[in-house]
This record gives C-alpha cells, sequence and structure tokens, in this order.
C-alpha cells in the first residue's frame, strides 16, 4: 500500500516535471476579456415618441408606445402648444401611481 502510493506520486511528479519542461517553451496566447464592465441599457430606450398621429390621435402600438391613450394625448397638446409659443415654462409634471407610464411619457416628450 505505502509502495503504490510512492508509486503514485512519483509517477504524477514525473508527468508534471515532463509537462513543465514541454510547456517551458510554448507560448499560450489567451484573449481576456473585461468582465467588470456591464454595459447597460436603458429601460425607456425603445421610445421614439409619443405615438400619436397629425391630428394628435394616439395609435394602439407607435414609436415604442404601448397604452395610456389620454395621457399620451394630453402631452401631445402640450408639446404642440410649447412648439407654437402658446405656453412657456421650464416643466412639466407628470403625477401617478408607479408604473403606470409617467417616465415613458417624458421620454416620448
Amino acid at each position: 500500500s505505502t509502495q503504490s502510493t510512492w508509486e503514485f506520486l512519483a509517477f504524477h511528479f514525473f508527468i508534471f516535471c515532463i509537462s513543465n519542461c514541454l510547456m517551458s517553451d510554448v507560448k499560450v496566447h489567451q484573449e481576456v476579456k473585461d468582465t467588470t464592465r456591464i454595459e447597460r441599457i436603458g429601460a425607456h430606450s425603445h421610445i421614439r415618441g409619443l405615438g400619436l398621429d397629425d391630428s394628435l390621435e394616439p395609435r394602439a402600438v407607435s414609436e415604442g408606445m404601448v397604452g395610456q391613450m389620454n395621457a399620451r394625448r394630453s402631452a401631445g397638446v402640450i408639446v404642440k402648444l410649447i412648439t407654437q409659443g402658446k405656453i412657456a415654462g421650464r416643466a412639466v409634471l407628470l403625477a401617478g401611481q408607479p408604473s403606470t407610464g409617467k417616465t415613458a411619457i417624458a421620454m416620448g416628450m
């Protein structure tokens, strides 16, 4: 039992020495990627507008917007009034329950 253990260790030491001698002249090229940097994609990056037609009527699915027809129409009226110079101001306050599309509408505006 002791002899077989020594033979086992001697054999593996021999393989280790041989592999190190053979590998000393071999150059290994490895491509290492930086895994610490994570690319982030915004939750609303698909929004391109309010999804309204020329008469400010909301389309069912358009420009990344779905649902909230009345809110989108109202936001479109505000944008139209601002672009025509009929109202002035620095901000519009969008209020409502969580997850109702306020940020999406703001991005569309």
